[in-house]
């Protein structure tokens, strides 16, 4: 939306440039990599995954017994954020992982909004860079640091105390585990095609014997195509919960209310690089959140870089304390109003 050469930054893209462009007051993603963070961020906008539990994903591809996909709201500010979330979250038997989130949501995530929570909270800035194929040595990803350099002052201003930078231990080695089960992604899609009264497939091997599955984009023909086992699933459940105590571990010993690191360390990738050699596809998105799925994650626009692409930081904390996380997001907002409406839509 604010450069049309760009892409909008992947599965819920759409989403995203509709509500920055005003198209909508807001929107819901869904979020399995970094599928709302990161097109929120690169369209201006602000957007969440919940933790794993609170919104029902019954009907949604990738559904249970699949746990990694969320669905979450995205806004142009955080209160239209909190309001959604308001009317998203609560238990459905047919989504079986909303148990969780039983007693885990406040009365009103919006009434629950203060700007001034910032104010004393104990921020931890994570600098490791952990994008997805983040090129560290290059002019694009300086950009955002000089950007990220300023939002941590900002934090700073508005009354965090920072702690910069908190290290967790083997981060980079253990996001590399991240594999699926195959047959729970088998499972999932069966109950998402049961779902229609006249679903064209039934099963994931009906759609790759297509003849249609040879005019999906590649990215898609890579994914589908990849091959995941029951033993390189059963090593990423041990580095989930691995990660999972290490990341509250720093959380515990420097007593942080959330962590907080870039939100993409690139900006958007063209259009073109990404449908042509060398497809350049979600570079530079985090996906610590996914990786550990029962983690709150809140993306906020930061600013512009000096060739004015939009930035953002990710506010995110432990399991189910996503007020907090919208709290701390709203404060900084609040503070800093970075969002703009983009020229294209004015």
């Amino acid at each position: 939306v604010y450069d049309l050469d760009c892409t909008a930054g992947g599965s819920s893209g759409g989403t995203a440039a509709a509500v920055s462009a005003n198209f909508g007051a807001a929107g819901i993603g869904q979020e399995g990599l970094a599928s709302i963070r990161r097109p929120s961020i690169w369209n201006g906008i602000a957007g969440m995954r919940p933790t794993a539990g609170l919104v029902s994903r019954d009907g949604v591809y990738a559904g249970w017994p699949s746990i990694n996909g969320s669905l979450g709201p995205m806004a142009r500010d955080i209160t239209d954020l909190a309001r959604l979330l308001d009317c998203m979250v609560g238990y459905d038997p047919n989504d079986p992982i909303t148990a969780r989130g039983v007693g885990q949501a406040p009365d009103s995530f919006t009434a629950a909004l203060d700007m001034d929570a910032l104010s004393g909270a104990r921020i931890g800035i994570l600098r490791e860079i952990m994008g997805f194929h983040t090129d560290s040595r290059s002019e694009d990803f300086n950009k955002v640091t000089v950007v990220f350099e300023k939002s941590i002052n900002e934090l700073r201003e508005s009354g965090a105390e920072i702690i910069d930078n908190i290290m967790i231990p083997e981060l980079a080695d253990l996001l590399t585990k991240r594999a699926s089960d195959p047959e729970e992604v088998g499972e999932s899609f069966r109950a998402y095609m049961a779902g229609s009264a006249n679903a064209p497939f039934a099963t994931r091997e009906e759609v790759m014997a297509s003849p249609l599955f040879a005019k999906t984009s590649r990215g898609v023909r890579r994914r589908w195509g990849s091959k995941s086992s029951k033993e390189a699933h059963h090593n990423y459940l041990k580095a989930r919960e691995l990660l999972m105590t290490r990341f509250l571990v720093v959380m515990a010993d420097h007593n942080l209310d959330a962590v907080v690191h870039k939100a993409v360390e690139h900006t958007p990738t063209l259009i073109k690089d990404g449908i042509n050699p060398p497809y350049v596809d979600q570079k530079g998105a985090p996906s610590i959140n996914t990786f550990l799925v029962f983690v709150p994650s809140v993306v906020v626009p930061s600013g512009f870089t000096s060739n004015d692409r939009p930035t953002g930081i990710t506010f995110l904390g432990r399991p189910y304390d996503d007020s907090n996380m919208l709290n701390l997001a709203y404060a900084y907002e609040q503070a800093t109003h970075h969002r703009r409406a983009p020229a294209s839509t004015p």
